[in-house]
């Protein structure tokens, strides 16, 4: 990764990031196989890319790109909003702007090498320029090598979602 570099992105680069999300879905599965079915790679991809774009449209997002000779190889997606109205503001005492860190895919290849934790750390540092020092994120509790990386940077459980999904096909 000699030539590696990480670079702002924004909604015109969002179509690149499609095999990067398509890896997270894959190891999401991985991680954890017993809440299959799964949606299609195809379908993933067309619901987070429509996320995106409703967040380019409603915030100010941070995109970072991390490239690898040229080569896309990982990115961060984070964006700051008003701490009022979410699930923190009657729990707990907060700055008056939260930031969520919406995605952070790395490239199987590439996992291991600390790229995690600089796109990381300079998406923290781009929120809290924006005013956001506190930082929610979500993880699947089976995709353990990802809270490992999200503890080492100070991340601590405060919500769990639980799910029934009861209203699939499940053949």
């Amino acid at each position: 990764m000699e030539d590696l570099a990480v670079e702002t992105g924004g909604v015109a680069d969002l179509d690149s990031l499609e095999p990067l999300w398509v890896a997270v879905h894959h190891q999401h599965q991985q991680a954890m196989p017993e809440l299959a079915p799964y949606v299609s790679d195809k379908t993933t991809w067309r619901e987070r890319r429509s996320l995106y774009h409703q967040l380019f449209a409603e915030h100010e997002p941070v995109l970072l790109l991390a490239r690898d000779a040229g080569r896309l190889i990982g990115y961060a997606l984070g964006y700051a909003m008003p701490v009022t109205g979410t699930w923190l503001a009657d729990t707990w005492a907060t700055g008056d702007l939260v930031a969520e860190v919406e995605s952070l895919s790395v490239l199987p290849d590439y996992r291991g090498r600390g790229l995690g934790s600089r796109l990381l750390d300079e998406l923290h540092e781009r929120l809290r320029q924006q005013g956001a020092s506190d930082v929610i994120l979500g993880a699947l509790p089976g995709n353990t090598d990802a809270i490992r990386l999200y503890e080492r940077h100070g991340y601590r459980p405060t919500w769990i979602y639980l799910s029934r999904l009861d209203g699939r096909d499940r053949a």
